[in-house]
């Protein structure tokens, strides 16, 4: 009886000290689970292992001053923090104003070592990190245009008689464009304008601005607006020359049919196809 009492003995002291350390080992440190950006580039879903705070006393919503986000080197972008005080859940909203090849990766890390807590007080560790899927490629005007028919912009064919117009906006961000003129059916244009440009990703919906640094036929600053239009997919394409000129060029803000305060309307969009 005594050995059975013995070993009894031993076995609850076994079990207590078991539960005992397990109870010990749930009060870990935050860590992040996974990072989800969206198909349209504009909010990263930031899931952590649980419940978490800016301050250690519970309490407290993490913001952009809370979690470092960076992205490789041209991506250019700007972001903000949406959460509510004890949600495992985070959203980062992302404002992209460059050029996206689609295999860049978001990078998100605690902002220090006193950034992040969970109920119990832990914090996060500073060399926590969590990256996200890859960006949807978004290139912007980049790539080879025709207009020509009912897409060519009424004022092109009112006053400059032109019938058809390809464009080719280079990686490099150089650019030519070929002006054919009604009753030419040769491959030769009539006209042909290059020199370099300028884009930038607005805040209005998917509209970018773009300014075209003309050095070809002749020196010259058009400026303006476009936006890459899908289902089918068509450019919309708006600019002004200031050159020697009065022009208003057309804004995010006012949109398409915005050059010289709208007075032109619609009469100087063109619109292009991709080839």
């Amino acid at each position: 009886m005594k050995n059975k009492f013995l070993f009894l003995a031993t076995l609850a002291a076994v079990l207590m000290f078991g539960f005992t350390s397990c109870s010990d080992d749930e009060n870990l440190a935050p860590t992040f689970k996974s990072a989800s950006i969206s198909t349209d580039n504009k909010t990263i879903t930031v899931n952590f292992s649980e419940a978490v705070y800016s301050q250690s006393s519970k309490s407290g919503n993490l913001d952009s001053t809370k979690l470092l986000v960076t992205a490789p080197e041209g991506v250019e972008f700007t972001y903000n923090v949406t959460h509510s005080a004890g949600s495992s859940v985070a959203t980062i909203n992302i404002a992209i104003t460059s050029v996206v090849q689609g295999t860049e990766v978001f990078t998100i890390k605690p902002a220090s070592g006193s950034a992040i807590y969970d109920e119990e007080g832990s914090a996060m560790s500073a060399s926590e990190v969590v990256k996200s899927n890859a960006l949807t490629k978004d290139l912007g005007i980049i790539g080879t245009w025709l207009s020509e028919g009912d897409n060519v912009a009424p004022l092109l064919v009112t006053y400059f008689n032109v019938a058809k117009v390809t464009a080719d906006f280079k990686a490099d961000y150089t650019y030519v464009v070929n002006q054919f003129n009604t009753g030419n059916t040769t491959t030769t244009p009539d006209l042909v304008f290059s020199g370099t440009y300028e884009i930038e990703k607005s805040n209005v919906g998917n509209i970018w601005t773009i300014t075209c640094n003309q050095e070809l036929p002749y020196a010259a600053v058009a400026s303006g607006i476009f936006e890459v239009k899908t289902g089918p997919e068509v450019l919309w394409y708006e600019v002004a020359q200031t050159t020697g000129t009065q022009n208003v060029p057309p804004t995010p803000a006012g949109g398409f049919g915005s050059t010289n305060g709208g007075t032109l309307g619609v009469m100087n969009v063109q619109k292009y196809v991709r080839q």
